[in-house]
């Protein structure tokens, strides 16, 4: 015997009678019973089956059951009794308003199970309107059973069984299934298979159950994102994603209020085509962080509002005194009865954990519904237990809750990172340096270990490790490069409390190459040191520093306020090095290894003469008229460039006026870009390129985005420079058309007829053919 329409289980609604396919062998006569007897050919209540279908009939509107008991009769023998129970269920009058219902059924799934599916189940009006994994997902361990949920015809793109929406209790129970093979039936309605049968008889404990909420409204409440946590960081946000019935409207607020009518509509929000509200993060007026009531209702044609529901989204900074550790699938703890289980993580993947999830078990997730997520918005704004108030009304069990929170958080709860600090603060340190290393942790009983790695006698490229073969901080410490080569001290420290370790801060401190104590001569006398040459030059009222090393400046490394030069001693060509060089006069380079980022000449002159030589680099080395700064020149500022590849900028950098009219001069065996303002900022003045024959120009930008040029712009080829052969540019201005002038009246005839269409946007040609 089984169920006529195939159906998986033999459960009817209690207003429709149960249709059951018998059969027996070819011949044989088929008797039954339906009062708990024991069929006989002659019984008294044994009736005789015509065909093969049978009919039972329920007894009430009521959850009862029938068994029904058969034989087979054929030549006066009998078959043993086959037997069937038939279980009707109530079908209740639909009732106005709205009501939700839990329901768990025990499923094998397909490969992993078995599984306890377990929904909740939403009803408007006696008719299903949202049914929700209420845990199932969560305790699936193998990925083909996640069609429980996902995928496969059962679950549509919000959620929703589609087969299920708008189907009362007995809608339900009389859905009918199809064989499929030996294991699953798929449903008749939707296609979906045994997931979805699973679900359906959730749905139907669900409703079979007494509503563990209710209310009169008879318009579905909207469901609200899942209550979230992210850092408190200007550029971090929270999607507040909101759904509800399609002929119906969602509005918020943000103030502790319910909606009303007036208040604000959902709107779009991000590009997932979901509606809602975006929250920001505030730090300037919110620095502690802040926790955001999110209340939100649903109001269908005529203006009639749904429950209000609300939820609490959290922007928290990390914990001050203490830290925790990674724990992406969560750790648990069980404190009288209640198991809590919290997740942290560095949402922004910089070390910095945050409890970013928490969790009770089933039961008290659903006893506690009311307060919970109020409760822990208040964990996640403190980002620990310590100081939380319980909800009001609900003081014993927040305090039970919070017990259970923290026992799972001391698993993960470890010491702050030290604080690593050097006196004196520099980018980079002059050679014979001492820089006193400062530790200190915030944490209470923390130790802290440390090590100092030298680039100069380090092995390999993997830093010692302060966890396992750190020394214990007692005092602040000096340390030193000791090499007159310089180098790099890496300092990395970590604290320890309970057995457990902090993360690890790293500070590098990058020390100079020393020189030789004749490192730098002026006039005759020989220095030590780069101040010393400096203000000997400044004393003269300008002059010559020749090297007889190799130099490496520092960020603190001034240059002569008089006109000076700078040239190797000799045949050798030493390299001069360092961070960026800003002019207070004016500047000329002879005889040289260049490798200077960059140099501001600050509205002084600048000549690279025609025997310096640029260190092999990856870019071009940057040459700027202006600084930093708004920056100004006495008169016409002259920049002469005959050797070496540079990139050559008539403005300063960054968004700075530089008020000078500049003469760029490019000769020799140069190879330049060139600039006339750089982005962002502007050239008050003329401005005057003279490209000479020889030179390779591989650029040219009058003016490059967002800066500009008050003046005139002036470029200038003379005989036949090189111009760059794969995609080159050549333009006056990305800002305008046409802008300044292009001189080819001294340029060689074949480069002008080669060359001339790859110049553009310059407003004047000369000659004009």
């Amino acid at each position: 015997m089984k169920a006529a329409d195939a159906r998986t289980q033999l459960l009817y609604a209690a207003n429709s009678p149960a249709e059951l396919t018998v059969s027996a062998e070819d011949g044989c006569t088929v008797y039954y019973t339906t009062d708990g007897s024991e069929p006989r050919v002659n019984g008294e209540t044994a009736k005789k089956l015509t065909g093969s279908a049978l009919t039972i009939q329920p007894e009430s509107n009521t959850d009862h059951s029938i068994t029904v008991k058969a034989i087979a009769a054929k030549d006066g023998q009998t078959s043993k009794i086959a037997e069937k129970t038939v279980q009707f269920v109530a079908i209740p009058s639909l009732t106005s308003g709205t009501r939700v219902y839990l329901g768990k059924v025990t499923d094998g799934g397909v490969s992993g199970g078995p599984y306890q599916i377990s929904v909740r189940v939403t009803t408007t009006n006696g008719k299903i309107t949202r049914v929700q994994d209420n845990g199932t997902e969560g305790s699936i361990d193998d990925d083909s059973d996640y069609a429980y949920w996902l995928g496969y015809g059962v679950m549509e793109s919000d959620g929703m069984p589609a087969k299920l929406l708008g189907k009362s209790l007995s809608d339900v129970l009389n859905m009918k299934t199809v064989p499929d093979d030996d294991d699953h039936n798929k449903d008749a309605v939707s296609g979906a298979t045994v997931w979805s049968d699973a679900i359906r008889h959730a749905t139907i404990a669900a409703l079979r159950s007494a509503p563990v909420s209710e209310s009169e409204s008879t318009v579905l409440a909207p469901t609200l994102t899942e209550q979230t946590c992210v850092p408190n960081a200007s550029y971090k946000y929270i999607d507040v994603a909101m759904s509800a019935d399609e002929d119906t409207s969602i509005r918020y607020t943000l103030d502790g209020t319910d909606p009303t009518a007036d208040s604000t509509e959902a709107a779009s929000i991000g590009w997932s085509g979901d509606i809602g509200v975006r929250l920001s993060a505030d730090p300037t007026n919110h620095p502690s962080g802040q926790v955001i009531e999110v209340r939100a209702a649903a109001f269908d044609k005529d203006g009639t509002r749904s429950d209000v529901v609300r939820q609490f989204y959290v922007f928290a900074n990390p914990l001050g005194n203490a830290a925790y550790t990674a724990q992406y699938s969560g750790i648990s703890a069980t404190v009288d009865g209640i198991t809590a289980i919290a997740v942290t993580q560095s949402p922004n993947y910089d070390d910095k954990y945050y409890i970013t999830s928490l969790t009770l078990d089933k039961e008290h997730s659903e006893t506690y519904a009311d307060f919970l997520p109020e409760l822990f918005s208040r964990i996640y704004l403190a980002q620990t237990t310590e100081g939380v108030e319980p909800i009001e009304g609900h003081e014993q069990e927040s305090q039970a809750v919070l017990s259970a929170v923290q026992a799972a958080l001391n698993q993960a709860l470890t010491a702050s990172k030290p604080t690593l600090s050097v006196s004196p603060e520099k980018t980079t340190y002059a050679n014979a340096d001492e820089v006193t290393v400062t530790l200190a942790c915030p944490t209470d009983g923390a130790e802290i270990y440390y090590t100092v790695d030298n680039s100069n006698t380090l092995t390999g490229s993997t830093l010692s490790d302060p966890t396992k073969t750190g020394t214990k901080y007692e005092n602040p410490l000096s340390v030193s490069i000791g090499d007159i080569a310089g180098g790099t001290l890496y300092i990395r420290a970590a604290a320890k409390k309970d057995g457990k370790w902090s993360g690890i801060v790293r500070k590098d401190l990058t020390f100079l190459k020393g020189v030789k104590e004749n490192a730098f001569a002026v006039n005759g006398q020989n220095y030590q040191s780069w101040a010393d040459a400096v203000a000997a030059v400044n004393a003269a009222n300008g002059g010559t520093i020749e090297l007889n090393d190799d130099v490496e400046l520092s960020s603190a490394s001034t240059m002569p306020s008089v006109p000076c030069t700078i040239r190797s001693a000799g045949e050798t060509k030493y390299k001069l090095s360092g961070s960026p060089l800003t002019l207070n006069g004016d500047l000329t380079l002879e005889n040289i290894t260049y490798s200077v980022s960059r140099i501001y000449a600050n509205g002084h002159d600048l000549t690279i003469a025609n025997d310096v030589e640029t260190a092999r680099s990856w870019t071009a080395y940057n040459l700027y008229a202006g600084s930093t700064v708004d920056s100004t020149a006495a008169g016409t500022q002259r920049i002469s460039v005959q050797a070496g590849n540079f990139a050559v900028i008539a403005s300063g950098r960054g968004s700075t006026t530089h008020k000078a009219d500049v003469d760029v001069a490019v000769g020799g065996s140069a190879e330049v870009e060139l600039a006339g303002a750089y982005m962002g900022a502007k050239l008050d003045g003329n401005v005057t390129f003279h490209v000479a024959d020889g030179v390779k120009l591989n650029q040219f930008l009058g003016e490059q985005s967002g800066d500009s040029i008050t003046g005139n712009l002036t470029l200038q080829i003379n005989g036949t420079p090189t111009l760059k052969s794969y995609n080159p540019t050549y333009k006056a201005s990305v800002n305008k058309d046409s802008f300044g002038t292009l001189d080819l009246t001294y340029a060689d005839a074949n480069f002008i007829t080669a060359n001339r269409d790859k110049f553009t946007g310059f407003a004047t040609v000369k000659p004009t053919a």
